[in-house]
């Protein structure tokens, strides 16, 4: 195929990566911690204000303030069309920088490419809560692309060797700040990849002739940063209210979120997990030496192994981990599949023979991504009408809240979402309203909290979910 219809295809593809996901954060309605985030913004004086309430948050909260201040900045602006187009532009770029971290793949690699966008479909267990949701997507797939931006920008200087001027020392420092400070697991395990390719660079010049200024600004800045989020005030209080109401302490606990966490990777990254597997098995039949084995595969087995460890450090954390939290290391493992991939794709047989026919080899890979892509296609369109069908009842419900704020009605109910179009791009369902009644003795009753955020949101007393069918007020 000609380069130039290449190329060209290959930004068609990066398009169509933006407008897939832009499509379905328009058909993503506010929810859940949206509310609670948007209603406290609502008190922001000025833009300024949104500091202080950050500073507020950190101090009793939680510490991911590169997160939450992107939430807030776009709850303050208050329009939820530029954050799906925002969130369109971030996801794409996510894509890219995935397709960058891929050793062994051609020039405009249309088919590596597909892939990247096959598997963040398919194999992103949390899409729903990580790209679409709106205080999901600031806390995950905003900052995993900061970090994956960070970690990419300096394996390529590293590699390169090339000298810097020392702005750059400055801007690798304040880049790895803001990594440092994005996710506890996933920017630990930023800090861990830094080290060890610091080290494979050593070892390869058996000095620390290579090391630069920014090298050591970019380390230390993420360092910083990670520090900023571990130590804030806030995560003890929260700390202590998760350790009330855990059954287990100690070294059960930490055993109980081992079993945990083993469990949703079986039941949610099983295929990737054997698709590392296996891929290495295949290349070890490929290559003519061991030697030659360790070289192609080492990036990919780099982060597989920041992938595990970025996954079971939880293991320490306080809390039972949510699945979301695995958002980091599911990408990392994405870019060690891929990568092994790319050289089974993209490598001929070394030592000669012809013991995996290539042209088996490429019919499979194409193959592969265009079933993927077919697949992918059904999919997007069935459940993209059962998301116009959620978003729907959300808006027709929002409207009805406004109303009766508007009225100064104090005691409402409210229809719950009609049963039937659950799926895995939407946490509507596990985000909607509760038809346990308002208990005065109970008025902060957990079961209830989505009940409670609609009627802080709207100043409303009391809403009090009740069955769709039969309903008739709207």
């Amino acid at each position: 195929m000609p380069d130039k219809n290449t190329k060209k295809i290959f930004y068609g593809l990066v398009f169509l990566a933006f407008l897939s996901v832009t499509v379905f954060c328009f058909l993503t309605p506010a929810m859940s911690d949206d509310l609670f985030y948007g209603h406290t913004v609502m008190g922001a004086n000025n833009f300024f204000d949104l500091f202080v309430q950050e500073y507020e948050h950190y101090m009793t909260h939680t510490g991911r303030s590169v997160a939450h201040i992107i939430l807030r900045i776009f709850l303050y602006i208050g329009s939820k069309g530029l954050f799906n187009v925002v969130a369109g532009v971030v996801f794409t770029i996510q894509t890219l920088l995935i397709y960058a971290n891929i050793d062994n793949r051609k020039k405009y690699d249309i088919r590596m490419y597909s892939l990247v966008i096959l598997f963040l479909w398919f194999f992103d267990a949390t899409m729903c809560d990580s790209v679409f949701w709106e205080t999901g997507a600031c806390n995950y797939l905003f900052t995993t692309t900061i970090m994956l931006a960070f970690i990419t920008i300096y394996r390529k200087k590293l590699l390169l060797g090339l000298q810097e001027k020392p702005i750059t020392a400055v801007g690798m420092f304040f880049l790895g700040l803001i990594s440092g400070w994005c996710n506890e697991n996933t920017s630990g395990g930023v800090i861990l990849f830094l080290l060890i390719l610091l080290y494979l660079k050593y070892r390869e010049n058996k000095n620390f002739s290579f090391v630069k200024p920014w090298m050591i600004t970019g380390l230390v800045g993420c360092i910083i940063g990670l520090g900023f989020l571990v130590l804030a005030p806030g995560n003890s209080s929260r700390a202590e209210q998760t350790v009330e109401s855990d059954a287990h302490t100690g070294i059960t606990a930490m055993a109980a979120r081992f079993l945990k966490i083993t469990i949703n990777i079986e039941d949610h990254y099983l295929i990737l997990t054997l698709m590392f597997a296996v891929l290495l098995v295949v290349i070890a039949y490929m290559m003519a030496s061991k030697s030659k084995f360790l070289e192609m595969t080492g990036y990919m087995r780099l982060m597989g192994f920041i992938a595990l460890v970025t996954v079971y450090v939880l293991v320490v954390v306080p809390r039972t981990p949510e699945l979301r939290t695995f958002y980091g290391a599911s990408i990392f493992l994405m870019i060690a599949v891929l990568n092994g991939i790319a050289v089974v794709a993209n490598t001929v047989m070394l030592d000669g023979s012809d013991t995996i026919p290539q042209g088996l080899v490429q019919a499979f890979v194409t193959s592969c991504a265009v079933v993927m892509g077919i697949l992918l296609l059904f999919t997007y369109i069935k459940q993209g009408a059962n998301l116009a069908r959620i978003k729907r009842e959300f808006d027709e419900r929002d409207a009805y809240f406004a109303e009766c704020a508007e009225r100064g009605e104090e005691d409402i109910t409210a229809p719950l979402l009609r049963p039937g179009w659950e799926n895995r791009f939407s946490k509507a369902y596990e985000s909607d309203i509760s038809d346990v009644p308002f208990d005065p003795e109970n008025p902060n009753d957990p079961v209830r909290w989505i009940n409670k955020a609609y009627e802080d949101y709207y100043e409303i007393d009391t809403i009090d979910g009740v069955s769709r069918e039969g309903w008739d007020k709207y």
